[in-house]
């Protein structure tokens, strides 16, 4: 009898501990702050595995980002823009117990496994931190996770590189076999009135708004971005690009130069040039571009230019290279490190940029099937697109 009275108040005690241990579990309701403003979301942070879980897609969208969930795939694709919402190519889907998450085309790898709750993907706090570069803060003692975007850092310089790594004697290279110079006929330059929305504009031609309308529109999107406009009006105008479009542009890639992407603001690289998801080696080859204007650095995504002069400028040269098959004009220097990769020409309009500037430059989700980049471009709704009804329109 005395052992059986001793077997019930070992098993009472023992379920007595396991209780207090599923309360301490359960944290209080936490708060979380994104660039100093409360986020409304559906689903609190939790503890899990000692790790603090938080909700993906409110903190993605919060930070801006677009945000896509792969049902049948078990993929979550986050994107600074509409260029990476689909896994990429050659991916093969996960088990429906194992989530991948993809930050603007690259995975993103966790210490500990995100997780569903109540329909909301959970990952931990860390992955926010160090995986997207966000600063990140959590305060165990209030409940409080406090997520920013991280400042600027305008001190990096390019490195320098000893002579014998330095390229000389740049050699000219014809374009790759699978991306010829296309026969796509030229179009003459044409401007739209000021003030139209033209869903034709071409690339080349001359700004059709000014530099206090672009500033106007930059301030109301982000007070504290770097003020570029001047440089893509005159370089624009050097090489007979909208520079007015191209500002536009590079707003969408950088997010109003929030840089919350894998490309970083002390790269001065505003378009995503060499950023394939793929950190870089820095044994990249220039292709004949300038390298005491550009590099490439190991551990960084996409290409690092030495001044924002040089990024504006190889930006221009991109877009020059697909809207036509004309040299670069006489005695400018080439730094953008990929012209050389664009099919001449193939791209003479700002909608023509969508598959071939940005990839797949619609979102498939939205537009399923082998048709879906047609459907998509019937409907205005693809990368080049974008540029004209999301950025520029706003000043009209």
């Amino acid at each position: 009898m005395r052992h059986r009275i001793l077997a019930i108040l070992m098993t009472a005690l023992l379920f007595t501990a396991l209780g207090t241990q599923s309360t301490v579990a359960q944290p209080a309701t936490a708060t979380i702050y994104i660039d100093g403003k409360q986020l409304v979301s559906d689903v609190s942070p939790v503890i899990r595995q000692d790790r603090v879980m938080v909700p993906l897609r409110a903190i993605g969208e919060g930070l801006g980002l677009a945000v896509n969930w792969d049902a049948a795939n078990y993929f979550v694709m986050i994107s600074t823009n509409e260029s990476y919402l689909m896994a990429p190519a050659g991916v093969v889907g996960s088990p429906q117990s194992t989530i991948r998450i993809f930050y603007n085309g690259g995975e993103l790898k966790s210490d500990a496994d995100p997780f569903i709750l109540n329909d909301r993907t959970m990952v931990p706090l860390r992955l926010i931190s160090e995986e997207m570069g966000m600063e990140v803060d959590w305060r165990a003692d209030s409940y409080e996770v406090f997520i920013s975007r991280p400042a600027a850092d305008t001190t990096h310089e390019l490195p320098n590189l000893p002579p014998s790594e330095q390229i000389l004697d740049p050699v000219e290279e014809l374009p790759a076999e699978e991306e010829p110079v296309t026969d796509y006929e030229e179009k003459p330059i044409s401007s739209e009135p000021t003030g139209a929305l033209d869903m034709e504009a071409l690339i080349m031609g001359q700004a059709q708004v000014d530099a206090q309308q672009l500033r106007a529109l930059l301030y109301r999107n982000n007070p504290n971005a770097p003020d570029l406009i001047d440089l893509y009006l005159e370089i624009g105008a050097k090489y007979g690009v909208r520079g007015d479009l191209a500002f536009c542009q590079a707003a969408k890639e950088t997010g109003w130069w929030r840089f919350t992407g894998i490309v970083q603001p002390w790269q001065n690289n505003y378009c995503g040039l060499g950023a394939t998801g793929v950190a870089a080696t820095g044994d990249e080859d220039l292709l004949g571009a300038d390298p005491s204007c550009i590099c490439y650095e190991e551990g960084v995504h996409g290409a690092i230019f030495a001044t924002p002069k040089d990024g504006v400028e190889a930006q221009i040269q991109h877009l020059y290279a697909y809207a036509t098959k004309k040299p670069l004009p006489e005695g400018t220097v080439l730094v953008d490190p990929r012209f050389k990769k664009v099919t001449r020409g193939i791209a003479p309009r700002w909608i023509d940029l969508g598959g071939k500037w940005a990839y797949p430059g619609y979102d498939r989700n939205k537009y399923p099937g082998e048709n879906g980049f047609a459907e998509a471009f019937a409907q205005e709704d693809t990368y080049g697109h974008s540029i004209i009804k999301h950025y520029y329109a706003q000043m009209f």
